[in-house]
């Protein structure tokens, strides 16, 4: 008895560790919808961690991930970043000068970067947004935008220094671009811990 006992229990645990490995192979990860680049793109992107230059704002953490369509890290891809300061201008066009919130950076074998920024300023025309792109073995493979939900986005613009400029015209309900995702809006929503003087953001790009 004893011993049809130990066999049965071999049987199952074998079951089981291959019911697992099936299981890893077969997972599969939602793949980033692309969205339009917009007008303000810069090539010749700054390689740095830290993009504010000096300005004022929030300061925010946001951290991004490369993945596979098998949800594996991707290291060495190139990950651009741009967006407003905290007045909602972009640097480098319209007559403004610098580089603030620009940079680019290196996944490492987690498939993560990490920039220092300030949390960006809205302008009439859009919901808040952070555009970004995603480079491998030297091709460019996505282009996209990352949001916060309006919940958020009205949190932090009602703090200091961007309360003097007051709530955003246009929230995600209303941006026609954020609006033309539908469902696949929450693969963009970044996940977003606030406090009165940091911000942590957090986003992914999968890749087919």
């Amino acid at each position: 008895m004893r011993k049809l006992l130990v066999y049965l229990l071999v049987i199952a645990l074998s079951f089981g560790s291959l019911t697992t490995a099936s299981a890893a192979q077969s997972k599969k990860c939602s793949k980033t919808p692309a969205m339009t680049e917009g007008p303000y793109y810069l090539t010749g992107m700054p390689v740095r961690s830290n993009i504010t230059e000096g300005l004022p704002g929030i300061k925010t953490r946001l951290t991004l991930t490369v993945l596979d369509k098998n949800c594996n890290a991707i290291p060495n891809a190139q990950v651009d970043i741009w967006h407003t300061n905290a007045s909602g201008e972009y640097s480098g066009v319209e007559g403004n000068s610098g580089t603030y919130m620009r940079g680019s950076q290196i996944t490492g074998e987690n498939g993560k970067v990490t920039f220092t920024t300030v949390f960006p300023g809205w302008y009439p025309a859009r919901t808040m947004h952070i555009h970004a792109k995603v480079w491998v073995d030297g091709v460019e493979s996505l282009t996209t935008q990352f949001y916060t939900s309006d919940k958020v986005t009205s949190r932090v613009y009602a703090m200091a220094p961007y309360q003097s400029r007051g709530q955003q015209r246009v929230n995600n309900g209303k941006d026609g671009i954020y609006r033309s995702l539908g469902a696949k809006s929450k693969l963009l929503t970044l996940k977003a811990k606030i406090n009165s003087k940091n911000i942590a953001l957090d986003g992914t790009f999968v890749l087919s």
